[in-house]
């Protein structure tokens, strides 16, 4: 993200899980892996806040979410076949994490001061696991990755050796990636919206050898995303499309048209298949045709 500028890089064990100091981390762990991954994470402090600098009483989300965020990959680039430390974040559970969340009632945004929330344990997963799951959401089925990577290192070197607020931030990617992604930074940062996506309906109309099929789609809590959706015909033929998120700014209704040979006849049509979404009811995100002719 940008080049380490100080004259050293020192790593020791130290009577805490991990803490942070200016070319100086203590750390200790119970495993070869775990202390990897705070070894990891702690050295990821110099570059943030020790580099890119923020208020951690204020925002500690930019810099423990920051980190958190990018502790994925370094763990996976070094562990690509042990999943439990990602798993155990969320990271292959987007639903399981918004759920989770939506039980430790009241939330809070991620946005409230750390000594403002009211509810102590959700200030901690605020700062950690909340903002690195919705900037993997974001870098991973919203925006270009690439592109994503890109916005970030602009930001860091944008703000390097200054001090950001949490405006800077999203005005530096929404610069970066060219887009107005104040629908995100509002749902999932200054308030604590939940995903509902669904499949209301399936119209399926034949004339001459060629279906009419009109999917109806609902958004029935209050946030928006993006929607990946998966038809699949009675010829095993697979049709995936994402659908933007402006197809929601008119309202929380919508409709995609599509046309087919007979023969590619919708048996199933499902919303998010790969589950990568944070969708707090699946139940309601496929739909089957009926049985008979």
């Amino acid at each position: 993200w940008f080049k380490y500028p100080y004259p050293s890089a020192v790593s020791a064990q130290g009577p805490v899980g991990g803490m942070e100091y200016p070319m100086m981390t203590f750390d200790d762990a119970e495993s070869v892996q775990e202390l990897y991954y705070t070894i990891a994470h702690e050295q990821g402090h110099e570059w943030y806040p020790m580099i890119v600098g923020s208020n951690e009483r204020l925002y500690p989300w930019m810099d423990e979410g920051f980190n958190t965020f990018i502790d994925v990959f370094s763990f996976l680039d070094r562990y690509p076949a042990d999943t439990l430390r990602t798993q155990s974040l969320e990271f292959g559970s987007m639903q399981a994490w918004q759920q989770f969340l939506a039980q430790r009632a009241p939330e809070e945004p991620i946005m409230v001061p750390q000594d403002r929330a009211s509810n102590g344990l959700m200030s901690g997963w605020n700062a950690y696991g909340r903002p690195a799951v919705g900037l993997h959401f974001l870098r991973e089925q919203v925006v270009d990755s690439t592109a994503f990577d890109a916005a970030f290192v602009e930001y860091t070197r944008r703000w390097a050796f200054r001090h950001p607020t949490p405006a800077d931030f999203f005005r530096s990617m929404n610069d970066g990636l060219g887009e107005d992604l104040s629908w995100f930074w509002r749902s999932w940062f200054m308030r604590t919206d939940h995903l509902d996506q669904a499949v209301d309906s399936v119209k399926i109309v034949e004339n001459n050898g060629q279906l009419r099929v009109r999917v109806f789609l609902s958004n029935r809590r209050e946030m928006i995303a993006p929607v990946a959706l998966q038809l699949t015909g009675a010829d095993g033929a697979v049709v995936a499309v994402k659908l933007p998120v402006e197809t929601w700014l008119r309202g929380n209704t919508a409709v995609w048209l599509t046309t087919m040979p007979a023969s590619a006849r919708p048996v199933e049509v499902v919303i998010d298949p790969k589950h990568v979404y944070p969708d707090v009811e699946r139940s309601n995100n496929s739909w089957t045709a009926p049985a008979g002719p």
